[in-house]
C-alpha cells in the first residue's frame, strides 16, 4: 500500500493519500465548519471519481489561485462556478470554484476510537446546513435575554465548584505547525478552545458553567465568550 503526505493548512495537519482507492484522512481543525465538524476529528474524505457533485455535500478543495485545502459545504451550482460556505460562517466564500478546484467529498468523520460518524451531503446536507443556521438565528435571539442570567452563574462558579474533581474539564495541549492551541476537553467532546488572537477563552454554551475560567491558562487575560 503506497502512502503519500501533503500538508494542510486549515490545520497545519498531515494528510495520508491511500493510493489503492483515492480514499484519504484529513486532521481537521478550525471552526468554520462547527458544529458538523470540529477539532481534532479525523475527516474520511472520498474522491468524487466521475460522480457529480451535489448542492450540500461537504467538499474538501483548493481555492483558485492557492494550495492551501479548504473544507466547506457546497451551497449554490451554477454554469459559472461553484459557491461554498462554512456551516459556522455567516457569508459564503469570496470565490468560485470550478470541479478540478474540488478534491473529494467528506463522507464521514472520526474522533479517537469511536464509531464512524456519517457527514451529511446532497438533500441531507442542505437539510442539515438549514438546521443550523436556523439554530442560530434563534439562539442569537434568546441570547440577549439569557445571557445576563447565564454570566452570573458563570461568575458564582456554584456549577464548576460542585463538579467532582474526576468529572471536571481538562485542558489538553494540540502540538500544531506555528504553535501549541490550548483546548478544552469535557470527556472526549472538545468544549472550548483558547484564541491566541483574542487572548480569550472561546467556551460553548452551557459548559462555561462547569469551568473556572481564572484556574485555565491564559484565563485572566479577558472575560470568555459563551460560544464559537
Amino acid at each position: 500500500m503506497e502512502l503519500y503526505s501533503l500538508h494542510v493548512t486549515a490545520g497545519n495537519v498531515t494528510t495520508r493519500l491511500q493510493n489503492s482507492n483515492g480514499m484519504f484522512f484529513v486532521a481537521y481543525a478550525g471552526s468554520s465548519m462547527n458544529p458538523t465538524l470540529r477539532e481534532p476529528e479525523i475527516m474520511e474524505i472520498m474522491p468524487y471519481g466521475g460522480r457529480p457533485l451535489r448542492i450540500g455535500d461537504v467538499a474538501f478543495f483548493l481555492p483558485p489561485e492557492s494550495d492551501q485545502p479548504v473544507v466547506h459545504r457546497i451551497i449554490r451550482i451554477t454554469p459559472a462556478g461553484i459557491s461554498t460556505r462554512g456551516d459556522n460562517n455567516i457569508h459564503e466564500d469570496s470565490f468560485l470554484l470550478q470541479p478540478d478546484n474540488i478534491k473529494g467529498r467528506v463522507a464521514a468523520a472520526w474522533r479517537g476510537h469511536q464509531t464512524r460518524r456519517k457527514i451529511a451531503g446532497g438533500l441531507h446536507g442542505r437539510l442539515a446546513s438549514r438546521r443550523i443556521r436556523w439554530e442560530r438565528v434563534l439562539d442569537c435571539g434568546a441570547s440577549p435575554l439569557l445571557h445576563p442570567f447565564y454570566q452570573a452563574l458563570s461568575r458564582w462558579k456554584l456549577i464548576a465548584w460542585m463538579l467532582p474533581v474526576p468529572f471536571r474539564p481538562r485542558v489538553v495541549v494540540f502540538r500544531r505547525q506555528g504553535g501549541d492551541q490550548f483546548q478544552l476537553l469535557l470527556g472526549q467532546r472538545i468544549i472550548g478552545r483558547y484564541d491566541d488572537q483574542r487572548r480569550q477563552w472561546l467556551i460553548q454554551r452551557p459548559f462555561q458553567l462547569f469551568v473556572d475560567i481564572r484556574a485555565l491558562p491564559g484565563g485572566q487575560d479577558k472575560e470568555s465568550q459563551c460560544k464559537f
